[in-house]
């Protein structure tokens, strides 16, 4: 399959996701005492399998006896407070559910790892706490799109990737952290050509372009050259970029009163606006990289 025509594109139908491996899933309420919580499968050179920390194991075994409703609440416990839940835990639990397609599940404690995320993102805010630094901010986004890209991306399959966080998240967001960190400097020029330096949004002109375009135009795709540079350009793309952009490719509304239709807005814990704004710069990038005088 093709860039392009990967991500979403088996994953969500209609606004449904469908799921290869969901058939070695099982819901809570039906295992009446025994155990589903999956061994990791992620193997070492060697070829010895990833394990979790015995504790944390131990923790999701007692966990998963709980009745739903009971173990959200002990998830939504403080991470400092006494009987808090592991974040290792959580995620292991909200990887399991999306896998089963369980949203009554998931989606709250898909909310308590986000937080939990945001929690450990460098801080955009300096010392004076009401400036903050462009160069953080671009990582903690980077961040935070990049894991929620890994999560979104097992709709269509395991991501042995989410192994690592499954053992130590702090320390495999720590790492992610440092590459962005190292990534920032060079995206961050690129971002402020779309951006008025005083206001902070989208330049008008850039907002006329993104009216007019869109990259999935049939009769753009007619064209066989564009066709094949679309792929090379989507790669450019952020992943939450490149996943919002499936999505709305894919007629998946951004937001819905329907607590029981897939939204962007439900699958990447951002809000509406947030939403529009990553697919308005991602609609902006795909239009210079595919101008003739583009990189790709």
């Amino acid at each position: 399959m093709s860039a392009s025509e990967s991500w979403f594109s088996e994953a969500l139908h209609h606004g449904r996701v469908l799921h290869k491996y969901r058939i070695e899933v099982m819901h809570s309420a039906d295992r009446r005492g025994v155990t589903l919580i999956r061994p990791l499968r992620k193997r070492s050179r060697e070829g010895v399998l990833y394990t979790r920390f015995p504790d944390v194991q131990t923790q999701l075994d007692t966990l998963d006896q709980l009745p739903s409703q009971e173990l959200i609440e002990r998830c939504r416990v403080p991470e400092k407070e006494a009987g808090a839940v592991p974040v290792e835990c959580v995620l292991a639990f909200v990887r399991r559910e999306w896998a089963a397609q369980n949203h009554a599940l998931c989606e709250p404690l898909l909310a308590v790892l986000l937080e939990r995320l945001r929690r450990r993102l460098p801080r955009a805010l300096n010392l004076d706490g009401k400036t903050a630094s462009l160069s953080r901010s671009d990582q903690a986004e980077q961040v935070h799109d990049t894991f929620v890209a890994m999560l979104i991306g097992e709709a269509n399959d395991y991501d042995e990737r989410l192994d690592y966080y499954e053992i130590s998240f702090s320390q495999s967001i720590a790492k992610l952290s440092l590459t962005a960190k190292r990534r920032s400097r060079r995206s961050i020029g690129r971002q402020e050509e779309l951006y008025d330096e005083d206001e902070g949004e989208l330049r008008a002109d850039v907002e006329l372009a993104i009216g007019v375009f869109d990259p999935f135009n049939p009769d753009l795709l007619q064209d066989e050259i564009y066709r094949s540079r679309l792929p090379a350009a989507m790669e450019k793309l952020k992943p939450l970029e490149k996943r919002i952009v499936e999505m709305w490719r894919n007629d998946v509304p951004i937001d819905s009163k329907d607590p029981s239709i897939t939204t962007m807005t439900r699958i990447t814990g951002r809000s509406e606006k947030g939403i529009r704004n990553i697919r308005d710069r991602a609609f902006a990038k795909l239009r210079g990289l595919l101008s003739p005088e583009g990189e790709v």
